[in-house]
């Protein structure tokens, strides 16, 4: 897997996971994003993993994790994925798994990188992107968002790409609100 790496955009646990807010006080918010965090990135170390970030705690976790820095420059989640995905081609990689640190279930992740085509993994009520791998080739519009599933699809369509869409997947259950809890309670 030499020529494909991991990209994990990750800002700082402590704002991180606002929408629990009703049923978390902060520091379990924060306990919550490194504990999902630290599963994700141990989950994919049999590669190069990267982590975008913007602070320095994320930065001090991750490398005690194994994970290399990429210091994202600009504020906002396409952004920070829109710069690492490209600092990856510039070195060198040809394919990059672009993840969410929030996976609840995020064993096997690597083996996505088997499939030929880009790859979709929707969240679990097809609404947002969980997992993308793109060929470093293209030239891909992040747009992660609500609703992110359907503009990634049409944006890997419009490429005259072949895509593969795995929903219902384990890598389709992430915590977003309160009602996703239920994973890992």
């Amino acid at each position: 897997m030499s020529n494909k790496a991991v990209l994990i955009p990750i800002k700082d646990f402590e704002s991180a996971k606002v929408r629990l807010s009703t049923v978390l006080d902060s520091n379990a918010r924060a306990d919550l994003a490194k504990e999902l965090a630290t599963l994700v990135v141990s989950a994919c170390l049999e590669t190069p993993v990267f982590i975008a970030c913007e602070d320095d705690a994320v930065e001090s976790w991750a490398r005690n994790l194994g994970a290399e820095i990429l210091r994202n420059p600009s504020e906002g989640l396409n952004e920070a994925v829109d710069f690492g995905f490209r600092s990856l081609s510039e070195r060198g990689f040809e394919s990059v798994l672009i993840t969410h640190g929030d996976l609840v279930y995020p064993s096997g992740i690597l083996s996505l990188f088997e499939m030929e085509e880009i790859v979709i993994v929707p969240d679990s009520e097809l609404d947002g992107t969980n997992v993308l791998i793109l060929p470093t080739n293209i030239d891909f519009e992040f747009s992660y968002g609500p609703g992110s599933y359907k503009r990634h699809l049409k944006s890997a369509t419009m490429l005259k790409a072949e895509v593969l869409v795995i929903s219902d997947s384990p890598f389709s259950f992430d915590i977003d609100d309160p009602d996703d809890l239920h994973h890992v309670l």
